[in-house]
């Protein structure tokens, strides 16, 4: 995981990946008006405790640790808006395929802001997503588009994908050249991330391109109540102690800001 008022670019990662589930129908309610309006766009701001997180570039954790972040990279999935009235708007997406999948990577900027499924015409006051890989898909062998093995995700000595991937050096690792290597993967390993709009609700209008921008902090999943030492926790690669890393994505997003502005004229 930006200027608020560039044209919207979809994200390579992940537009191809959600272009089927534009036309689709959708769930959670029922009676939903013609899928006209723009498509709300996600953008994520990724920083390190409120600065730009940078790849290459040494930082100090909570713990009191120094990092210097090589790799970030993690999936996005399952995406749906809460209505004002607490219903749901739920795309349809192919379960058998990697539809609705984004895949997030620090290395390329242009992955952090990408359109949402178009959703019906009205007010919403939350957004919902999961973060990682579903256990279907994770069983599904190797996929396309955002899934494609190509991207680095997957893994070769065993079934299944990464579902976040988080690589550096820091001198607290006892690791030859001081590696750090967190990759969480496996079944029951991806979590649900709820994030409200406080202040005011996302308006889906015809003529109006609405934009939520959400700060990713990086330093946030080192923080917490129990900080993450290195020292101790500096190569996990399998998913019984990859749990714990898991339960720290909750603490990686929050809403910025949502800004309306008018729509692009379309032919």
């Amino acid at each position: 995981m930006h200027a608020l008022s560039f044209p919207v670019r979809l994200a390579a990662a992940g537009s191809l990946a959600l272009a089927a589930v534009l036309l689709a129908g959708c769930g959670g309610g029922g009676g939903d008006s013609a899928l006209a309006a723009p498509a709300p766009v996600l953008e994520l701001d990724q920083v390190w405790a409120g600065k730009p997180f940078v790849l290459n570039e040494a930082v100090t954790t909570p713990a009191g640790e120094e990092f210097t972040a090589t790799r970030l990279r993690y999936y996005l999935y399952g995406f749906r808006l809460r209505r004002a009235d607490g219903t749901w708007f739920e795309p349809k997406t192919d379960a058998q395929s990697s539809d609705g999948y984004v895949l997030v990577d620090a290395a390329e900027p242009a992955s952090a802001k990408f359109a949402l499924p178009a959703a019906p015409v009205g007010e919403y006051s939350g957004l919902e997503f999961r973060v990682g890989v579903d256990d279907p898909r994770n069983h599904a062998g190797a996929q396309t588009g955002a899934l494609d093995p190509a991207k680095g995700m997957f893994w070769t000595w065993t079934t299944g994908y990464i579902h976040f991937k988080l690589e550096g050096r820091s001198p607290a690792s006892p690791e030859p050249e001081q590696r750090v290597t967190l990759h969480v993967g496996g079944d029951g390993l991806s979590r649900t991330i709820f994030l409200p709009f406080a202040t005011k609700p996302l308006k889906v209008a015809d003529g109006l391109q609405p934009t939520i921008h959400v700060v990713v902090d990086v330093a946030s999943f080192f923080g917490g109540e129990v900080p993450l030492k290195l020292a101790d926790t500096h190569t996990v690669m399998d998913g019984p102690h990859a749990v714990p890393l898991a339960d720290r994505y909750a603490g990686l997003f929050r809403v910025d800001h949502l800004h309306h502005e008018p729509a692009a004229a379309r032919p």
